[in-house]
């Protein structure tokens, strides 16, 4: 019996510690169905194959399934990607115009900014991670990049390939994006984007919540407890995919990193708002109509961000030029 009940403390504590995700799985889904529908006919046509579609839309909580480990360095690696703690900037005293695309160079930004402000963070929770922003914008870039290259030797295999290499290099454009629409989606949960991620967090003059189950309401139990999302309704209001933009200067020219980055800042200023939507009884079950209309809104700005950067990675991505040589020489040596 001994033995019992510290097998259940322990999963309790498991449970107490997880970190909040952002959307449910149906949310993440939904996103990912509604970037699809925004896709143009001249997209290539194998994405839209049934099953491509599917497993674009499962793929949407593969990320999130890698948060249930208990192993805390897979935890240690995953879990500040899924977040971008905008607050904690001013801790570490850098201003967002002056953040690096590089994440390392970032990393680096961070422990200089240690090092000359004499910080003393903590270092002693689970998965050493806390008082750290995250790092959400490098991963939505990352991953986009990732996808772009999918595309690249895609292109150049669709030439110069096989058959079985065709099929592989497209499956592995449906993997890039739908890891790459997981990371998209959680942004447009402006809880991803604040320290204020589950509850009012310090000085707390407005009085907003700060009960533990906020960030699980707000991904999906509101919408469990008082209406689903209209998906129909949502694809009426979707423009199609559009090619983003590069700035011109060229340090912000890796991916479209600074894309990425104004899109979480958009989503930040929200918070405020969502808390006081919550404040106001609008997010309850009793009133539930103008805090649907705000959440329903921001599953649609995911999944218009999500369509144009799966849309521009594809009209993008150059032909792999070092595969084309690679396959040119296979191509004269079986002559």
């Amino acid at each position: 019996m001994a033995h019992a009940r510290a097998f259940l403390c322990l999963i309790l504590i498991f449970w107490a510690t997880k970190p909040a995700n952002a959307w449910d799985y149906e949310r993440h889904r939904l996103i990912n169905g509604l970037a699809l529908k925004s896709l143009p006919k001249e997209f290539p046509r194998f994405v839209l194959l049934p099953t491509n579609l599917e497993r674009v839309k499962f793929l949407a909580g593969e990320p999130d399934r890698w948060r249930n480990t208990r192993d805390r360095g897979l935890r240690h690696l995953n879990n500040p990607d899924h977040y971008f703690d905008v607050e904690y900037l001013e801790l570490y005293h850098i201003k967002t115009e002056t953040l690096s695309h590089f994440r390392y160079r970032f990393v680096e930004q961070m422990a200089n900014a240690r090092s000359k402000l004499k910080l003393e963070l903590p270092e002693a929770n689970a998965d050493h991670i806390k008082n750290y922003p995250g790092f959400l914008p490098w991963s939505i870039n990352e991953h986009y990049l990732k996808l772009l290259s999918a595309f690249s030797y895609l292109k150049v295999f669709e030439e110069m390939g096989t058959q079985q290499e065709i099929k592989n290099a497209q499956a592995n454009v449906i993997y890039r994006m739908g890891i790459l629409s997981h990371f998209v989606g959680d942004t447009s949960q402006p809880l991803h984007t604040t320290k204020h991620f589950n509850g009012w967090t310090g000085d707390n003059p407005n009085d907003y919540t700060t009960r533990r189950s906020f960030h699980s309401w707000i991904d999906g139990k509101f919408f469990i407890n008082t209406q689903p999302p209209n998906e129909v309704k949502l694809q009426k209001q979707l423009r199609p995919a559009k090619l983003l933009i590069r700035p011109e200067s060229k340090e912000l020219a890796s991916g479209h990193f600074q894309a990425s980055l104004n899109y979480i800042l958009k989503q930040h200023e929200l918070v405020v708002p969502l808390y006081q939507l919550d404040k106001d009884g609008h997010l309850s079950e009793d009133s539930p109509d103008k805090g649907r209309l705000f959440l329903e809104k921001q599953l649609l700005v995911g999944a218009q961000m999500l369509g144009d950067l799966w849309f521009t990675a594809w009209k993008e991505a150059p032909p792999d030029r070092f595969l084309q040589g690679y396959l040119a020489k296979r191509k004269l040596n079986n002559k």
